[in-house]
Order: C-alpha cells, then structure tokens, then sequence
C-alpha cells in the first residue's frame, strides 16, 4: 500500500519571523479586517492554520501520525531560518519566563492544574497516541479533545504576549518594533489572518474556517444573542491597548485592555460550560463528544478564574470529568450556578453572558441572572485605528497594480499544503 508523507514547511522554510512593515505603512491586517497592526505578524497569525491543518487530518477517517506530526513539528508558522512555531512549543511554554512576565492566566492555571504539560498538552497527547483518558475512546471524542483544546493553547499563548507587552512598556521599550510588537503577536495569535469563506470577518454569522479563537468567541456569540458580542467588542479593546503603547506607555490603560481580553476570554468559556453542560447530558444518554467539548472550551479560561474561586472553578471540572461514562440530570443546573457566582469577581454581568438560545424550555438554563448589585462595565476599547494597513502600488512594465495590505490567503486545500509531497510505496 502506498503511503504518502506530506513534507512540513518547517524543513524548508526560510522566511523572517516578522517585524517591520516592508513598506512600513503597508501592514497585513487580520481575519477581522479593522485592527491594523504596526508590525508584520503574518507567520504568528499562520499558527491558527496549523490548528485548521489538524482539523483535517483528524476528518472522516483520522491520520492521527500526520496530526500530531503537525502539533510537535509545526506547519505554517515560521520563525525563519528554517525554525517552525509549533502548537506544542506555545502548549508547554512558560508563559511567564520564570517570574519576568505577570501573567494570571497562566499562573491560575498552573496552580490549578499543576503542571504546565497537565493543563493541555498531555491530554492533546493522550488523546492523539490512544493512551490515558483517551485511550479506547471514539474518534469523535479523541478528535474534540484535540481541536477544542488546540483553541485554548492559543488563547493562552495570545496572553502571554499581552503579558509581554505590558512588561515591555513598563520597562520603558515602546517603540513599534518592542511593545507594540508583543500586543500585535497577541492580536494575531487570537484573531488569525485567514480569509473568511463568507462575510467580513467581523459581522453576521461566523464564517466556520477562522479556526481561531476569535472564531471560537464569534460562535458563542451566536449562541446567546442577548449577551455582549463578544468577538465585536474584542477588536476595539485590542486596538486601545496597541494605541496606548507606541511612543509612551500609558499602563493604566495597557492593563485595562489586557483585563477586558480577559473578561472576553471568560465569557467564552462560562457560555460554553453553560451549553455543553446541557449537551453532554442529552437528556440522560450522555454525549461523550459533547463531554469534551464542554471540557476544553470551559478549560480555555478556568485556570484563570481559578484565581478568584478555585472550589467554584474545580467543581466545574468535576462536573467536566473526562472519565464519566454518565451526566447527572442536574448537571447543567449546577454549572450554571457555579459559574454565576463567579460573575462579581471577574467583573462580568449575567447580561453581559446573555441567555443560551437552545436553552430548554422552562428549566434552569432559559433564565438570565441578576444583576442587583453588579455594575460592571467591559472596556469599550477605541475604534481610532491605526493608519499603517495602506494599499500598495507597483509598476511593472507599464502596467499597474495595486495590492490591498489585507488579510492573507484562504486556506489551500490539504493536497496543497506543504512546499513539497514525497511519496513512497512499501
């Protein structure tokens, strides 16, 4: 049987990592088409097609080698010189460089789940080897735990440049090149840069092909109408914390967007809980695909709210359990009050998380709580942005041509992939 090896980019990539703009005011933008960074962050952005790139690998009949080949040996993301940014490497990172960076999110979950490895990496592995909480499970299972959890990897390591940022600003480095930088990684790894299938990447309905993080916000979204849009309000939070870190450092304002991506960050994973509570319960014949869903997506933000209530955050887990082979009847009832108290102190409102529109008639979920008493507000951020995604214009042999300094390519398709195929028969 003839068996094809797809050759990863990583062994013969030689493009820069990033950095300045070549022309300088002509920055790639990403998948939303608004925030304009100020520096090239295309490679950080291509990370969100590595997580696309394993989607498919994991489709129909699943080629679990060739998946996890891209999650440790990296696909689109270059470093340059030939050195790929991989999924694996952000999962283990520690995202506060020894106690140099402040990071909660990452601290949080670290305390909570003790071991960097532990909070996602292990269970990406397990599940892509057969092995530990996922070893005889299904296809649909090993594959959700894969994907879902891929989403929280990079919605931590998008932290960990915000971490950096605001480190970089403190310390006095605010030239585009420095703490700007850091924030416009932050943006790329949480927005990506592929081209939306449908819409403007921004309103409607989400276009299905982001495989981003902000994709993963836009979906809940959808979900509860009635709450905050959550992907929409993203985009200007970032942008203000970009604008108060080029030329001087206005830490008050950096700290308070990094604080609202925070709060984004939590809404996702509460609406998710709320959701898939329901859905892994099915009505008393558990959904196990529908357990990990919940499980990874309540995951992406949990070690941080841990930080205000670890016994409210570790029953939430409990009620996650992977290793459940049934879902109590007042599962979803649970979760919903357990992640209700935790509104106050993660500076959120029951109006800002909205009520799940599949919520079953007349039970627990179709309420929205109460607010007596909580006035928080989500930073409404700036829509002032940044003049430097221009238009650019080249002239060759009499003709013109103009190329927009948009958002990259949509995804190829999988035959496409790799710089080279090598095929070999045994």
């Amino acid at each position: 049987m003839g068996a094809i090896r797809l050759v990863l980019l990583g062994l013969v990539a030689t493009g820069a990592e990033g950095g300045a703009c070549n022309p300088v005011d002509s920055c790639p933008k990403l998948s939303d088409g608004l925030y304009c960074p100020v520096n090239d962050v295309t490679e950080h952005a291509d990370i969100n097609r590595d997580v696309a790139l394993i989607k498919r690998y994991l489709e129909d009949t699943p080629d679990y080698a060739m998946a996890k080949e891209v999650y440790t040996m990296g696909n689109f993301s270059s470093k340059g010189l030939g050195n790929m940014r991989t999924l694996q490497d952000l999962a283990l990172k520690d995202m506060t460089v020894g106690g140099k960076y402040t990071n909660v999110f990452y601290t949080g979950a670290l305390s909570l789940y003790n071991s960097t490895s532990a909070i996602w990496h292990d269970y990406i592995m397990a599940c892509l080897d057969n092995t530990g909480v996922c070893q005889g499970q299904s296809d649909s299972f090993r594959r959700y735990v894969i994907n879902k959890a891929l989403i929280g990897v990079v919605t931590a390591y998008a932290t960990y440049e915000f971490g950096a940022a605001v480190w970089k600003g403190e310390n006095g480095q605010t030239a585009d090149g420095e703490a700007a930088y850091a924030w416009d990684e932050g943006a790329a790894f949480y927005i990506g840069n592929i081209d939306p299938v449908l819409g403007d990447g921004f309103s409607g309905a989400a276009p299905g092909n982001l495989y981003s993080p902000y994709e993963f916000n836009w979906k809940r979204d959808f979900d509860y109408p009635d709450g905050t849009n959550t992907h929409q309000a993203s985009i200007p939070i970032l942008n203000y914390g970009l604008i108060n870190l080029r030329g001087s450092y206005n830490a008050a304002n950096v700290k308070a967007a990094e604080l609202g991506m925070y709060k984004i960050f939590s809404i996702a994973a509460i609406r998710s809980a709320i959701k898939y509570a329901d859905k892994a319960y099915n009505g008393g014949t558990m959904e196990p695909k529908y357990l990990a869903e919940g499980w990874a997506y309540w995951r992406s933000a949990s070690g941080y709210m841990s930080n205000f209530n670890a016994t409210a955050v570790e029953a939430v887990d409990a009620l996650f359990d992977l290793k459940q082979t049934s879902i109590p009847a007042d599962a979803p009832c649970k979760v919903k009050t357990l992640v209700e108290s935790l509104y106050p102190h993660l500076g959120i409102t029951c109006a800002m998380v909205g009520k799940w529109k599949d919520a079953p008639t007349g039970g627990c979920l179709d309420s929205v709580c109460d607010d007596t008493g909580n006035s928080a507000t989500l930073l409404g951020g700036s829509d002032a942005y940044v003049d430097m995604c221009k238009a650019t214009t080249t002239t060759t042999g009499g003709s013109t041509e103009t190329s927009l300094a948009g958002r990259a390519a949509a995804l190829p398709a999988a035959g496409a992939l790799a710089a080279m195929v090598a095929l070999s028969c045994q």
